[in-house]
């Protein structure tokens, strides 16, 4: 299944890496991805979801809420699996204080404090909860987002 398959009030993760994803490992994260979300179940209840890797950077997890809603306890096993795959490719998916931005064509990884420093460029917004968000408002102008 694919994002684009799943409802736009999909609940949505991103998962932003500390530095870009090699295409080899882009494949062991699929290959590992798409093994486990057949699996992904909330109480027994298997769990309709999609994931992608975007701009070698992130990967996006996402699970369609209106036909089956996951849990705490099947969103902890998620997080497990994106926790491994960083321990196994050494790739940092929880760095909170660090953004991608656009800016001249080009991505940067920038802590937050800094941001102020690029108010024209772009960000991609770590706090999209909803699919639709995501497909549609993902990259806003820094000067226009909530981070400064």
């Amino acid at each position: 299944m694919e994002l684009k398959e799943l409802s736009p009030d999909s609940r949505v993760w991103i998962y932003k890496s500390n530095r870009p994803i090699s295409k080899e490992e882009q494949s062991q994260i699929t290959n590992e991805l798409n093994a486990f979300i057949p699996t992904w179940a909330a109480h027994g209840n298997e769990l309709f979801g999609a994931a992608e890797i975007v701009k070698d950077w992130f990967v996006v997890l996402a699970v369609d809420d209106s036909k089956s809603y996951a849990s705490g306890c099947s969103i902890d096993s998620s997080v497990q699996v994106i926790k491994s795959l960083g321990a196994k490719l050494n790739i940092d998916f929880f760095d909170r204080m660090h953004v991608l931005i656009e800016r001249d064509d080009k991505l940067e990884n920038v802590h937050f404090s800094n941001l102020a420093k690029y108010p024209e460029s772009r960000v991609y917004n770590p706090l999209i909860e909803k699919l639709g968000d995501y497909l549609s408002n993902w990259l806003v102008k820094v000067n226009e987002s909530s981070f400064i």
